[in-house]
Protein backbone atom coordinates (compact mmCIF):
# COMPACT_ATOMS: atom_id res chain seq x y z
CA UNK A 1 0.00 0.00 0.00
CA UNK A 2 1.34 3.31 -0.93
CA UNK A 3 -0.57 6.83 0.48
CA UNK A 4 0.68 9.95 -0.71
CA UNK A 5 0.35 13.45 0.46
CA UNK A 6 1.45 17.01 -1.00
CA UNK A 7 4.04 18.52 1.20
CA UNK A 8 3.23 22.01 0.80
CA UNK A 9 5.33 23.27 3.93
CA UNK A 10 7.97 22.10 1.84
CA UNK A 11 6.99 24.08 -1.91
CA UNK A 12 5.11 23.49 -4.82
CA UNK A 13 5.07 20.07 -6.59
CA UNK A 14 6.32 18.54 -3.45
CA UNK A 15 4.78 15.27 -2.35
CA UNK A 16 5.31 12.52 -0.43
CA UNK A 17 4.74 9.17 0.09
CA UNK A 18 5.15 6.00 2.31
CA UNK A 19 6.49 3.00 -0.41
CA UNK A 20 7.03 -0.49 0.77
CA UNK A 21 9.86 -1.86 -0.12
CA UNK A 22 9.18 -5.59 -1.04
CA UNK A 23 7.35 -5.03 -4.52
CA UNK A 24 8.81 -1.31 -4.81
CA UNK A 25 8.21 -0.62 -8.50
CA UNK A 26 11.14 -0.20 -10.92
CA UNK A 27 10.58 3.26 -11.66
CA UNK A 28 10.72 4.18 -7.94
CA UNK A 29 13.98 1.97 -7.27
CA UNK A 30 15.26 3.50 -10.08
CA UNK A 31 14.37 6.68 -8.40
CA UNK A 32 15.95 5.65 -5.02
CA UNK A 33 18.95 4.29 -6.45
CA UNK A 34 19.51 8.00 -8.70
CA UNK A 35 19.26 9.88 -4.89
CA UNK A 36 21.55 7.19 -3.10
CA UNK A 37 24.27 8.08 -5.69
CA UNK A 38 24.26 11.96 -5.18
CA UNK A 39 23.03 11.66 -1.17
CA UNK A 40 24.58 14.77 1.09
CA UNK A 41 25.76 11.87 3.24
CA UNK A 42 26.20 8.77 1.71
CA UNK A 43 24.68 5.49 3.86
CA UNK A 44 24.86 2.12 2.48
CA UNK A 45 22.36 0.99 4.79
CA UNK A 46 19.64 2.90 3.50
CA UNK A 47 20.29 2.00 -0.34
CA UNK A 48 18.88 -0.38 -2.27
CA UNK A 49 21.25 -2.53 -2.77
CA UNK A 50 21.46 -3.35 0.80
CA UNK A 51 17.91 -2.72 1.72
CA UNK A 52 16.12 -4.73 -0.76
CA UNK A 53 18.21 -8.07 -0.03
CA UNK A 54 17.71 -7.31 3.57
CA UNK A 55 13.74 -7.30 3.14
CA UNK A 56 13.85 -10.45 0.66
CA UNK A 57 15.97 -12.59 3.42
CA UNK A 58 14.63 -10.90 7.25
CA UNK A 59 10.92 -9.28 5.97
CA UNK A 60 8.76 -11.63 5.22
CA UNK A 61 5.90 -9.68 6.48
CA UNK A 62 6.89 -6.52 4.56
CA UNK A 63 7.30 -4.19 7.58
CA UNK A 64 9.90 -2.07 6.02
CA UNK A 65 8.88 0.83 4.06
CA UNK A 66 10.20 4.17 3.11
CA UNK A 67 9.07 7.55 4.00
CA UNK A 68 9.74 9.63 0.40
CA UNK A 69 9.88 12.78 -0.63
CA UNK A 70 9.61 13.77 -4.36
CA UNK A 71 10.17 17.01 -6.18
CA UNK A 72 9.88 17.43 -10.05
CA UNK A 73 9.70 13.53 -10.59
CA UNK A 74 13.19 13.35 -8.85
CA UNK A 75 13.60 11.88 -5.52
CA UNK A 76 14.86 14.65 -2.86
CA UNK A 77 14.82 12.66 0.56
CA UNK A 78 14.22 9.01 1.52
CA UNK A 79 13.82 7.74 5.29
CA UNK A 80 13.44 4.31 5.72
CA UNK A 81 11.24 2.78 8.91
CA UNK A 82 9.11 0.32 10.67
CA UNK A 83 6.57 -0.18 12.70
CA UNK A 84 7.66 -0.94 16.47
CA UNK A 85 5.71 -1.36 19.92
CA UNK A 86 5.44 1.32 22.21
CA UNK A 87 8.59 1.70 24.90
CA UNK A 88 9.60 4.07 27.19
CA UNK A 89 10.37 6.60 25.00
CA UNK A 90 6.94 6.64 23.55
CA UNK A 91 4.14 4.86 25.12
CA UNK A 92 2.18 3.50 21.90
CA UNK A 93 2.77 1.79 18.37
CA UNK A 94 5.22 4.12 16.52
CA UNK A 95 7.70 4.40 13.58
CA UNK A 96 11.23 3.70 14.10
CA UNK A 97 14.42 3.41 11.23
CA UNK A 98 15.59 0.90 14.05
CA UNK A 99 12.60 -1.51 14.15
CA UNK A 100 13.27 -5.33 14.29
CA UNK A 101 14.54 -5.89 11.02
CA UNK A 102 16.77 -2.62 10.38
CA UNK A 103 18.50 -2.95 13.80
CA UNK A 104 19.70 -6.57 12.75
CA UNK A 105 21.96 -4.97 9.66
CA UNK A 106 22.36 -1.05 9.99
CA UNK A 107 24.75 0.71 11.95
CA UNK A 108 23.68 4.27 10.45
CA UNK A 109 20.48 6.04 10.73
CA UNK A 110 20.91 9.26 8.83
CA UNK A 111 18.12 9.67 5.90
CA UNK A 112 19.13 9.89 2.12
CA UNK A 113 18.86 13.47 1.18
CA UNK A 114 19.65 15.33 -2.27
CA UNK A 115 23.03 17.24 -2.46
CA UNK A 116 22.07 19.89 -4.13
CA UNK A 117 20.67 21.56 -1.49
CA UNK A 118 20.29 19.13 1.80
CA UNK A 119 18.87 21.82 4.27
CA UNK A 120 15.62 22.42 2.03
CA UNK A 121 15.46 18.33 1.45
CA UNK A 122 15.94 17.98 5.40
CA UNK A 123 12.77 20.38 5.60
CA UNK A 124 10.60 18.61 2.83
CA UNK A 125 11.74 15.36 5.17
CA UNK A 126 10.42 16.90 8.26
CA UNK A 127 7.18 18.22 6.43
CA UNK A 128 6.32 14.96 5.41
CA UNK A 129 6.71 13.65 8.45
CA UNK A 130 3.98 15.52 10.33
CA UNK A 131 1.90 14.92 6.56
CA UNK A 132 2.16 11.18 7.82
CA UNK A 133 1.75 11.72 11.52
CA UNK A 134 -0.96 9.54 11.91
CA UNK A 135 0.59 6.53 10.26
CA UNK A 136 3.53 6.52 11.72
CA UNK A 137 2.10 6.64 15.01
CA UNK A 138 2.48 10.28 15.81
CA UNK A 139 6.39 9.48 16.61
CA UNK A 140 9.26 8.56 14.93
CA UNK A 141 12.51 7.35 16.84
CA UNK A 142 15.48 7.93 15.35
CA UNK A 143 19.13 6.21 16.13
CA UNK A 144 22.01 6.29 15.46
CA UNK A 145 21.89 9.69 13.26
CA UNK A 146 25.22 11.46 12.58
CA UNK A 147 24.41 14.86 13.81
CA UNK A 148 27.39 16.19 12.41
CA UNK A 149 27.08 14.86 9.12
CA UNK A 150 25.76 16.39 6.13
CA UNK A 151 22.76 14.51 6.53
CA UNK A 152 22.21 14.07 9.98
CA UNK A 153 23.17 17.63 10.77
CA UNK A 154 20.70 19.14 8.58
CA UNK A 155 17.74 16.75 9.76
CA UNK A 156 18.33 17.87 13.15
CA UNK A 157 18.28 21.58 11.94
CA UNK A 158 15.11 21.04 10.28
CA UNK A 159 13.77 19.63 13.16
CA UNK A 160 14.23 22.21 15.45
CA UNK A 161 13.27 25.61 13.08
CA UNK A 162 10.24 23.38 12.72
CA UNK A 163 9.67 23.60 17.11
CA UNK A 164 9.35 19.85 16.54
CA UNK A 165 9.67 18.45 20.15
CA UNK A 166 12.54 16.01 20.67
CA UNK A 167 13.43 13.50 23.40
CA UNK A 168 17.15 12.92 22.89
CA UNK A 169 18.24 9.83 24.65
CA UNK A 170 21.30 8.49 22.90
CA UNK A 171 24.12 10.10 21.91
CA UNK A 172 28.00 8.56 21.35
CA UNK A 173 31.04 9.27 19.92
CA UNK A 174 31.94 6.87 17.47
CA UNK A 175 35.33 5.70 16.36
CA UNK A 176 36.15 6.79 12.06
CA UNK A 177 38.75 7.74 10.59
CA UNK A 178 39.04 11.17 8.48
CA UNK A 179 41.33 10.94 6.48
CA UNK A 180 42.37 14.21 6.29
CA UNK A 181 43.07 14.36 9.64
CA UNK A 182 45.46 11.13 9.69
CA UNK A 183 49.25 11.56 10.05
CA UNK A 184 51.37 10.95 7.14
CA UNK A 185 53.42 8.25 6.90
CA UNK A 186 53.41 4.42 6.60
CA UNK A 187 53.53 3.53 10.75
CA UNK A 188 50.11 2.08 11.13
CA UNK A 189 50.53 2.85 14.88
CA UNK A 190 51.05 6.67 14.10
CA UNK A 191 48.05 8.10 15.89
CA UNK A 192 47.28 5.50 18.32
CA UNK A 193 48.39 6.19 21.98
CA UNK A 194 51.91 5.29 23.11
CA UNK A 195 50.87 2.95 25.54
CA UNK A 196 48.53 1.57 23.33
CA UNK A 197 51.05 1.81 20.31
CA UNK A 198 54.02 -0.06 22.54
CA UNK A 199 51.33 -3.13 23.57
CA UNK A 200 50.31 -3.50 20.13
CA UNK A 201 54.13 -4.12 19.25
CA UNK A 202 54.81 -6.31 22.17
CA UNK A 203 51.83 -8.78 20.89
CA UNK A 204 52.67 -9.26 17.51
CA UNK A 205 56.45 -10.19 18.45
CA UNK A 206 54.53 -12.58 20.41
CA UNK A 207 52.83 -13.44 17.29
CA UNK A 208 55.51 -13.87 15.19
CA UNK A 209 57.07 -16.46 18.13
CA UNK A 210 54.08 -18.41 17.95
CA UNK A 211 54.08 -19.10 13.72
CA UNK A 212 57.68 -19.19 13.88
CA UNK A 213 57.73 -16.51 11.80
CA UNK A 214 58.48 -12.52 12.76
CA UNK A 215 55.91 -10.02 12.05
CA UNK A 216 56.38 -6.39 10.91
CA UNK A 217 53.14 -3.79 11.41
CA UNK A 218 55.07 -1.77 8.44
CA UNK A 219 55.48 -4.68 6.32
CA UNK A 220 52.19 -6.48 6.89
CA UNK A 221 49.34 -6.41 4.29
CA UNK A 222 46.00 -7.31 3.59
CA UNK A 223 45.55 -9.27 0.34
CA UNK A 224 41.70 -9.13 -1.29
CA UNK A 225 39.69 -12.10 -1.29
CA UNK A 226 37.05 -12.29 -4.08
CA UNK A 227 34.77 -15.12 -2.77
CA UNK A 228 32.43 -14.33 0.20
CA UNK A 229 32.26 -17.78 0.60
CA UNK A 230 35.67 -17.33 2.34
CA UNK A 231 34.90 -15.19 4.90
CA UNK A 232 31.56 -16.90 6.01
CA UNK A 233 34.09 -20.28 5.82
CA UNK A 234 36.57 -18.16 8.07
CA UNK A 235 34.06 -17.71 10.74
CA UNK A 236 33.53 -20.89 11.98
CA UNK A 237 37.33 -20.38 13.31
CA UNK A 238 36.15 -17.08 15.02
CA UNK A 239 33.53 -16.79 17.95
CA UNK A 240 31.17 -15.15 16.17
CA UNK A 241 29.93 -19.16 15.20
CA UNK A 242 30.34 -20.16 18.35
CA UNK A 243 26.93 -20.86 19.95
CA UNK A 244 27.80 -21.02 23.52
CA UNK A 245 29.01 -17.73 23.65
CA UNK A 246 25.66 -16.39 21.29
CA UNK A 247 28.23 -15.37 18.77
CA UNK A 248 25.99 -13.18 16.22
CA UNK A 249 27.68 -15.09 13.12
CA UNK A 250 25.67 -15.34 9.93
CA UNK A 251 25.54 -19.20 10.03
CA UNK A 252 23.95 -18.68 13.30
CA UNK A 253 21.16 -16.25 11.59
CA UNK A 254 18.69 -18.39 9.07
CA UNK A 255 18.93 -16.73 5.89
CA UNK A 256 22.28 -15.14 6.70
CA UNK A 257 25.15 -16.36 4.83
CA UNK A 258 23.02 -15.91 1.63
CA UNK A 259 22.14 -12.60 2.65
CA UNK A 260 25.87 -11.65 3.41
CA UNK A 261 26.72 -13.08 -0.15
CA UNK A 262 24.08 -11.51 -1.84
CA UNK A 263 24.85 -8.08 -0.50
CA UNK A 264 28.43 -8.40 -1.49
CA UNK A 265 28.27 -9.62 -5.00
CA UNK A 266 25.92 -6.66 -5.39
CA UNK A 267 28.03 -3.91 -4.11
CA UNK A 268 31.03 -5.54 -6.14
CA UNK A 269 29.48 -5.37 -9.36
CA UNK A 270 29.77 -1.83 -9.23
CA UNK A 271 33.70 -2.02 -7.31
CA UNK A 272 32.09 -0.82 -3.99
CA UNK A 273 32.50 -3.77 -2.00
CA UNK A 274 35.80 -5.63 -0.70
CA UNK A 275 37.05 -8.58 1.75
CA UNK A 276 41.14 -8.61 2.56
CA UNK A 277 42.77 -11.12 4.84
CA UNK A 278 45.69 -11.07 6.95
CA UNK A 279 47.61 -13.91 6.93
CA UNK A 280 51.11 -14.62 8.13
CA UNK A 281 53.16 -18.15 7.77
CA UNK A 282 49.66 -19.54 6.17
CA UNK A 283 47.49 -19.14 8.22
CA UNK A 284 44.77 -16.36 8.25
CA UNK A 285 44.68 -14.28 11.33
CA UNK A 286 41.67 -11.96 10.29
CA UNK A 287 39.17 -11.19 7.41
CA UNK A 288 36.92 -7.98 7.29
CA UNK A 289 34.55 -6.74 4.95
CA UNK A 290 33.76 -3.21 3.47
CA UNK A 291 30.56 -1.50 1.86
CA UNK A 292 31.79 2.24 -0.03
CA UNK A 293 28.90 4.84 -1.28
CA UNK A 294 30.97 7.66 -3.15
CA UNK A 295 33.93 8.90 -1.22
CA UNK A 296 32.84 7.39 2.42
CA UNK A 297 33.72 3.36 3.14
CA UNK A 298 32.05 1.49 5.72
CA UNK A 299 33.90 -1.21 7.83
CA UNK A 300 30.79 -3.91 7.55
CA UNK A 301 31.77 -6.99 9.22
CA UNK A 302 34.78 -8.52 10.50
CA UNK A 303 36.75 -11.42 12.68
CA UNK A 304 39.71 -12.75 13.53
CA UNK A 305 41.09 -16.13 14.76
CA UNK A 306 39.79 -17.01 18.18
CA UNK A 307 42.90 -19.31 18.37
CA UNK A 308 45.36 -16.26 18.32
CA UNK A 309 43.04 -13.98 20.42
CA UNK A 310 46.05 -13.41 23.41
CA UNK A 311 47.58 -11.97 20.40
CA UNK A 312 45.18 -9.43 19.34
CA UNK A 313 44.97 -10.23 15.83
CA UNK A 314 41.74 -8.02 15.07
CA UNK A 315 43.74 -4.64 16.53
CA UNK A 316 46.23 -5.45 14.32
CA UNK A 317 43.89 -6.12 11.28
CA UNK A 318 41.97 -3.20 11.78
CA UNK A 319 45.33 -0.62 11.82
CA UNK A 320 46.22 -1.94 8.54
CA UNK A 321 42.85 -1.19 6.91
CA UNK A 322 43.28 2.06 8.13
CA UNK A 323 46.29 2.28 6.09
CA UNK A 324 45.00 0.57 2.99
CA UNK A 325 43.14 2.81 2.37
CA UNK A 326 45.07 5.79 3.41
CA UNK A 327 46.41 5.13 0.18
CA UNK A 328 43.66 5.67 -2.13
CA UNK A 329 43.22 8.94 -2.29
CA UNK A 330 39.61 8.96 -3.34
CA UNK A 331 38.35 7.82 0.10
CA UNK A 332 38.10 10.40 2.54
CA UNK A 333 35.87 8.84 5.68
CA UNK A 334 35.81 5.66 7.06
CA UNK A 335 32.92 5.13 9.58
CA UNK A 336 33.54 1.63 11.91
CA UNK A 337 30.60 0.64 12.50
CA UNK A 338 31.27 -0.02 16.28
CA UNK A 339 29.30 0.54 19.54
CA UNK A 340 31.55 2.78 21.44
CA UNK A 341 30.26 1.61 24.66
CA UNK A 342 30.30 -1.83 23.08
CA UNK A 343 33.63 -1.86 21.92
CA UNK A 344 35.80 1.16 23.66
CA UNK A 345 38.68 -0.50 23.72
CA UNK A 346 39.01 0.00 19.98
CA UNK A 347 38.40 3.88 19.78
CA UNK A 348 41.89 4.06 20.00
CA UNK A 349 42.65 2.50 17.29
CA UNK A 350 40.89 5.54 15.01
CA UNK A 351 41.98 8.84 14.72
CA UNK A 352 38.43 10.96 14.22
CA UNK A 353 35.08 10.45 15.77
CA UNK A 354 31.52 10.22 14.29
CA UNK A 355 28.86 12.33 16.56
CA UNK A 356 25.65 10.19 16.41
CA UNK A 357 22.24 10.68 18.46
CA UNK A 358 19.11 9.17 18.70
CA UNK A 359 16.07 10.91 19.79
CA UNK A 360 12.23 10.47 19.50
CA UNK A 361 10.44 13.14 17.40
CA UNK A 362 6.68 14.04 17.59
CA UNK A 363 4.58 14.30 14.97
CA UNK A 364 1.16 15.77 15.24
CA UNK A 365 -0.62 18.76 17.29
CA UNK A 366 0.63 20.41 20.33
CA UNK A 367 -0.76 17.67 23.34
CA UNK A 368 1.53 15.34 21.07
CA UNK A 369 4.97 17.12 21.63
CA UNK A 370 3.12 17.44 25.51
CA UNK A 371 3.18 14.24 26.13
CA UNK A 372 6.77 13.35 24.75
CA UNK A 373 8.08 16.30 27.11
CA UNK A 374 6.46 14.76 30.10
CA UNK A 375 7.76 11.38 29.78
CA UNK A 376 11.62 11.92 30.09
CA UNK A 377 10.34 13.70 32.89
CA UNK A 378 8.21 11.17 34.71
CA UNK A 379 10.78 8.60 34.37
CA UNK A 380 13.27 10.91 36.31
CA UNK A 381 10.88 11.39 39.23
CA UNK A 382 9.76 7.48 38.90
CA UNK A 383 13.82 6.45 39.17
CA UNK A 384 14.28 9.45 42.04
CA UNK A 385 11.55 7.93 44.11
CA UNK A 386 13.20 4.26 43.57
CA UNK A 387 16.05 5.72 45.29
CA UNK A 388 14.50 7.53 48.04
CA UNK A 389 11.09 5.64 48.74
CA UNK A 390 8.78 7.21 51.18
CA UNK A 391 7.88 5.93 54.17
CA UNK A 392 5.25 3.33 54.32
CA UNK A 393 1.43 4.76 55.58
CA UNK A 394 0.31 4.19 59.33
CA UNK A 395 -1.84 1.44 59.75
CA UNK A 396 -4.83 3.77 59.93
CA UNK A 397 -3.80 5.65 56.92
CA UNK A 398 -3.46 2.21 55.12
CA UNK A 399 -6.90 0.79 55.98
CA UNK A 400 -8.60 4.06 55.55
CA UNK A 401 -6.85 4.10 51.71
CA UNK A 402 -7.43 0.52 50.71
CA UNK A 403 -6.48 -0.51 47.61
CA UNK A 404 -6.93 3.01 46.16
CA UNK A 405 -3.39 3.47 47.17
CA UNK A 406 -2.01 1.39 44.50
CA UNK A 407 -1.35 4.20 41.36
CA UNK A 408 -2.13 2.59 37.86
CA UNK A 409 0.35 3.07 35.23
CA UNK A 410 -1.07 3.33 31.91
CA UNK A 411 3.09 2.69 30.20
CA UNK A 412 6.08 2.44 31.61
CA UNK A 413 7.99 5.80 31.95
CA UNK A 414 11.27 4.35 32.99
Amino acid sequence: MTTTHPTRAAGPGTVSRTVAVRGISDADLAAWRSLAHRAAEPNVFFEPEFLLPTVAHFDPDGGVRLLVVERAGEWAAVMPYEMVPGDRHWPWRHASNDGPVLNQVTSLGSPLLDATDPDAAAAALVAALRAHGRELGRAFAFAYVADDGAAGGALHRALDSSHVTLHVWGGDDRAAVRFAELPEGDDPLAHVPRSRAKAVRRRVRRLGDELGQPVALSAATLVPVADPGEFLAFEHETWKADPERNGPGFSRVEGGEAWFSEVFSSYAASGNASIVALAVAGVTLYMAGFLRSGSHVFAWYDEYADRFSRFAPGVVGRLLTVRMFAADPSVTFLDSCMHPSMYPDQNELYPSRLRTASYTAALGPRPVGWVLRAIPALGRLRRRLARHPEPAPSPTVSAVAGTADVAERPFDVS
